[in-house]
């Protein structure tokens, strides 16, 4: 039996291959990067807190004039495959990765979306609040994964490898991200669980597959 089998299982599944080597020359560019956003003044923490608003704000206006429905079948496609681009490149800053994908976000990163529920434009509008929770807990556990980040970057100095706790952490982190960007997308009811283990994925109806 998996050991998660008696946790109930959530629509949104996040899982990165744990790499054998991460090299120093790719750790310098996210170095850069860091760098020039800071230069222009952008932070990836800024990035995610406008997606954070943003995502609720383009499903009301969506949500507006269509059902539920056509929502989930119209636009999360469009929806999941943008949360997969931002799942690549934040595994990539995250140490998760060590290449950024060329033509397609599932070169890097592996995430299910099982679209669910019913919103409304209302209930979009008001994931701006009902996340803040999520939210505010997962910027606690971000400034603590900073320290888990410099430690990764350390061993990658040293060793060219990351350390599996360190690992799971980070990616555990991740996961708690697309969780949250996908429940103010509206494309799942499930509020995203205080927690970064991840749960089996259940046998999915091909009516509502993930995207």
């Amino acid at each position: 039996m998996h050991p998660l089998a008696d946790m109930q299982a959530h629509p949104v599944h996040f899982h990165v291959p744990y790499p054998a080597r991460m090299t120093r020359l790719q750790l310098l560019v996210r170095l850069v990067a860091f760098v020039a956003l800071g230069i222009l003044g952008v932070s990836f923490a800024t990035l995610f807190v406008c997606a954070f608003v943003a995502l609720p704000a383009f499903a009301a206006v969506r949500l507006g004039g269509r059902s539920a429905d056509a929502y989930l079948a119209a636009d999360g496609p469009r929806v999941a495959q943008v949360l997969r681009w931002i799942a690549a490149v934040s595994a990539w800053i995250g140490l998760l990765t060590d290449r950024l994908p060329a033509r397609s976000a599932d070169e890097t990163v592996q995430l299910e979306i099982t679209r669910t529920g019913q919103p409304t434009a209302s209930s979009a509008i008001w994931r701006v609040l009902t996340g803040l929770p999520s939210a505010l807990v997962l910027g606690l556990l971000g400034f603590l994964g900073s320290f888990v980040w410099m430690w990764a970057a350390l061993t990658i100095l040293v060793s060219e490898r990351v350390g599996r706790g360190a690992f799971h952490f980070l990616e555990g982190l991740q996961r708690w991200s697309v969780r949250l960007l996908a429940y103010q997308a509206s494309l799942v009811d499930e509020y995203p669980p205080f927690s970064f283990a991840d749960t089996p994925a259940p046998t999915l109806p091909l009516a509502r597959t993930s995207a």
